[in-house]
Parts: structure tokens; C-alpha cells; sequence
């Protein structure tokens, strides 16, 4: 992935917090008001450039984020951030994690989300969700293979469909969703039980005992955004 698609999402963020309430509660994100949100972004961008990378998204990695900010406005930040773009984009693909972009895209994706929903606007632009699903269905087929989960294949009508197991196979347990759930879901923004309502043929048990991709967890409320 370049860094194209983390830019638009930037330009996004930046747009819609320029007139928001700065400290207005992310309800997807309860510990954090918008100020915090957009401080852990500029954030992560900088310590990509940084090199500091130890203990990526837990939380004090996240937490050092927003404490780097805390006396900053909000426009501060995206000024921050904005000067952090140009040299992440130079960056080569770290030996481990692979591609920066990939990496930052999806948590930025992740957290538009969560601020459109604040916010009360429009959902994420569905090329975006489409992208983000790349990266998080491939992190989840790797969660219900190390489970030894059955092979399950996932329709988003209006997107694709994927195998997560052995293709084809005739024992497969399908599962269908829009791709905003399924992105909004394997981001931890939905709960167990929503994601059992999906429209499953077969045993879902398997696939929600494995979990979500590291670091998600299970919301603990019902989230619609």
C-alpha cells in the first residue's frame, strides 16, 4: 500500500474536527474525547518516522500519545501531524511489520470511523472500508487458523466475498454481512451478540471463541456507527 490512501484519510480527519467540539466524548472510544483521538493519530505517524514502534497500540504506547499533546489545540495537532506526512512517506517497509502505510492506514480508517459517529456525519467513504477490509480480514483468517476454526466463507454483498480457510470447501460455514459491520466489527466496534446476528449457516461458535485481530476485543456496548 502507498501512502496515498493514509493521506485522504488525514485530509478527512483534519475536515471534520476543524469546527467540532474538541472535547466531545467518542463513545467507540469512551476514554477519549476528539482532542485525544486526533492526538493519538498525529502521534502514531510520528513515532512511525521516529522509529518507536515498541509496544505498538498498546496502551501506553496509545496513552504517550495523547499525553504528548495534551497542551496543544486541535489544529496544533494536525499542524503536527501534517509535518510528520512527508518523511512517512519516505519510509521503507519496517523487517517485521511490513509496509508503514498499511499499518497506519487501518488504525486512522478505524478512528474516522469512530469520529464520523461522534460527529454525526457520513459514514467512511465505502473505497476506504473496502481497502481497510483488506488488512483486517487478512489478520483475522491468521486469528482462526492458529484457533484451527473450520473454513468459513464471508459475503459482504455489496463487496466480495472471502475463504478464511481451505476455498471451496463444501463443509464451509458462511456468513453474510454488509462490509461496514464486518469492518466495524473486526475493529472491536460491535458486540459478540452482534455479530452472532448476522445471517450464519452454520455454527458461528467457533469464530467468535477465536476472537478479533490483536488488539481488539468484543465492544461492550451496542455501537451503530
Amino acid at each position: 500500500m502507498d501512502t496515498g490512501a493514509y493521506r485522504l484519510v488525514q485530509q478527512r480527519i483534519a475536515k471534520l474536527v476543524t469546527d467540532a467540539n474538541a472535547d466531545s466524548v467518542i463513545p467507540s472510544c469512551p476514554d477519549w474525547r476528539v482532542r485525544d483521538l486526533v492526538a493519538h493519530l498525529a502521534g502514531l505517524c510520528e513515532d512511525w518516522v521516529a522509529g518507536r514502534l515498541d509496544g505498538y497500540a498498546s496502551e501506553a504506547w496509545t496513552a504517550s500519545q495523547v499525553a504528548r499533546f495534551s497542551d496543544l489545540p486541535v489544529q496544533a495537532v494536525l499542524g503536527r501531524w501534517e509535518e510528520a506526512l512527508e518523511p512517512f512517506a519516505a519510509l521503507e517497509d519496517h523487517p517485521v511489520m511490513g509496509p508503514p502505510a498499511r499499518w497506519a492506514f487501518g488504525d486512522a480508517v478505524i478512528h474516522e470511523a469512530d469520529l464520523r459517529g461522534t460527529l454525526k456525519a457520513d459514514r467512511v467513504p465505502a473505497d476506504a472500508v473496502a481497502l481497510a477490509l483488506r488488512g483486517s480480514i487478512g489478520r483475522w483468517r491468521q486469528v482462526l487458523g492458529e484457533a484451527s476454526a473450520p473454513t468459513l466463507l464471508l459475503r459482504a454483498p455489496e463487496l466480495r466475498e472471502w475463504w478464511l480457510g481451505v476455498p471451496d470447501d463444501p463443509q464451509a460455514t458462511t456468513v453474510e454481512a454488509p462490509a461496514y459491520e464486518v469492518f466495524r466489527a473486526l475493529a472491536g466496534r460491535r458486540t459478540e451478540d452482534q455479530m452472532r446476528s448476522w445471517q450464519w449457516e452454520g455454527d458461528p461458535g467457533p469464530f467468535l471463541r477465536a476472537g478479533l485481530p490483536y488488539p481488539f476485543q468484543w465492544a461492550s456496548a451496542q455501537l451503530t456507527d
